[in-house]
């Protein structure tokens, strides 16, 4: 009897071990889900007497599954107007005919305080209205840094341009 209580502590040893192992192993310590997310900000500048003066600053981030999210934070606006926004391609000084995003102003009211507004969540491509008409296209972390574009608020009636800058690629 003592052989056979030896060789069920060591078999009870080796299961332990064993399981030990198995549950090691299949712990999941490593994050696989996708590179680490990486986020760009632009500063959109105001005009006339505010040329000088960062009225928002749009951010863009990425998720794990390589979608992006676009949001803009407006530093002010005017309150109970509607805040009108786009996304054109080209600069502010030499703007594209391409339209990525156009936000109504029925959408978004203005509180008179900071805002903040979702442009694109969870997008990997979207769809760009050109003179040609709509066509999709990619629309995550590396298509944005290399596309010339510009972001332009305004407040109103389309009257007032509340801010603008590049976004993208940076030149």
């Amino acid at each position: 009897m003592s052989i056979s209580k030896k060789r069920a502590l060591t078999a009870g040893v080796m299961m332990a071990t064993a399981m030990a192992v198995t549950f090691t192993a299949c712990k999941k310590d490593d994050n696989n889900d996708g590179p680490a997310p990486r986020t760009e900000s632009y500063a959109l500048k105001g005009v006339g007497a505010d040329a000088a003066a960062t009225n928002a600053t749009v951010t863009m981030t990425e998720n794990r599954d390589s979608s992006i999210n676009l949001s803009i934070k407006l530093s002010k606006s005017t309150k109970d107007a509607k805040q009108y926004i786009y996304v054109i391609g080209g600069t502010p000084a030499q703007p594209g005919t391409d339209t990525l995003a156009a936000i109504s102003g029925d959408n978004i009211k203005g509180t008179g305080a900071a805002m903040n507004i979702n442009i694109f969540q969870n997008v990997k491509t979207i769809k760009v209205t050109t003179p040609a008409g709509q066509k999709d296209t990619a629309f995550r972390y590396a298509d944005v840094l290399k596309y010339a574009a510009h972001l332009k608020v305004l407040t109103g009636d389309k009257k007032d341009t509340l801010a603008i800058g590049t976004i993208g690629k940076k030149n």
